[in-house]
């Protein structure tokens, strides 16, 4: 009878060893985001304001695992999508605008996608926990007051998606998305 009852502490430790590891492999999959700086040089009220959003600097060159032609236009989509969020959260007037092309407005909004790494979407898939074929998107710029020629806020944004079923170029794309949603949540918590 002893035996028995040693065959079944055994069998709980190894429950709770298993249990364990499962959730420190978890957490190690959760934990390893790149941090994202928002720095705000003045006070700015958004709200009611004519926003520009300038498309991102962009050079497809500096992209590694993607389709160079079909990350081409990311500049342009990431100023689009931070127009749609603005517009989604009852901004009257965001105007995306072309590099040098000329418009009157109350604040400019400005950057450049400095890096964008497709990762491998067959690690992604299978290897998800461990976080290999990671992609991974970082963007930095500024919110101008254009009435004052001043930056009123800065960021440095870092976007990372480890585990998606899709392809190189539209993870690249929802991490694109992802960053012009918080770029947009700047101005909207300034409104």
């Amino acid at each position: 009878m002893a035996n028995n009852g040693n065959k079944k502490f055994k069998l709980c430790a190894i429950r709770y060893a298993l249990c364990a590891a499962m959730f420190l492999l978890f957490l190690v999959g959760c934990a390893a985001n790149n941090p994202s700086l928002v720095v705000h040089s003045y006070p700015f009220a958004a709200g009611g304001k004519v926003i520009l959003i300038q498309h991102f600097a962009f050079n497809p060159v500096v992209s590694t695992n993607v389709n160079k032609a079909a990350v081409q236009r990311f500049g342009e989509l990431i100023a689009l999508d931070i127009q749609r969020f603005l517009g989604n959260a009852n901004f009257d007037h965001p105007l995306v605008i072309a590099p040098g092309e000329t418009a009157g407005g109350d604040f400019l909004i400005r950057g450049t996608i400095t890096r964008m790494h497709g990762g491998d979407a067959r690690e992604r898939r299978w290897f998800e926990v461990f976080e290999p074929g990671a992609t991974e998107v970082m963007a930095r710029g500024e919110v101008i007051d254009l009435a004052r020629s001043r930056s009123v806020a800065a960021f440095s944004l870092t976007q990372r998606s480890s585990y998606t079923w899709l392809d190189n170029d539209s993870a690249v794309r929802e991490n694109i998305r992802e960053i012009a949603r918080e770029i947009a949540a700047i101005l909207i918590q300034a409104k």
